[in-house]
């Protein structure tokens, strides 16, 4: 059962509002704001910290399983945002394993990335 997420925090429905077309619309800095924050949230904030400084760490205290710690670590990170914590823990499976069993964290990077590129890209189009 997924949470449903409050309206004011939506940003699609932001984007397709009047609102949301007028601060976005031929605004390249709004944009280039908004890439910025996704590359530093995702990339540098949320990976490089979970998967690339704490996995590797984690394996001391919690041995074989502690991709299954990061995860549950990441979704309590979402606790100002509920509704994200079911899909934090799906992904576990999608970000904390491969980065624990390729020992890298590009794959995460790019998996969790994938959600800014769409997003960016959606944003690009009200932006042009």
């Amino acid at each position: 059962m997924a949470l449903p997420a409050p309206i004011s925090r939506n940003f699609g429905e932001f984007l397709s509002s009047d609102a949301g077309q007028a601060m976005f619309d031929g605004s390249w800095r709004w944009f280039g704001l908004f890439i910025t924050m996704g590359i530093f949230n995702t990339v540098l904030g949320e990976e490089l910290l979970f998967r690339g400084v704490l996995l590797p760490r984690m394996r001391g205290a919690f041995g074989d399983r502690d991709w299954v710690a990061n995860g549950v670590l990441f979704a309590t990170y979402h606790l100002h945002i509920p509704w994200v914590i079911p899909t934090a823990l799906l992904d576990t499976f999608l970000l904390s394993y491969p980065a624990k069993r390729y020992q890298s964290t590009w794959i995460s990077i790019a998996a969790h990335s994938a959600q800014t590129v769409v997003i960016g890209l959606l944003v690009l189009t009200v932006v042009i």
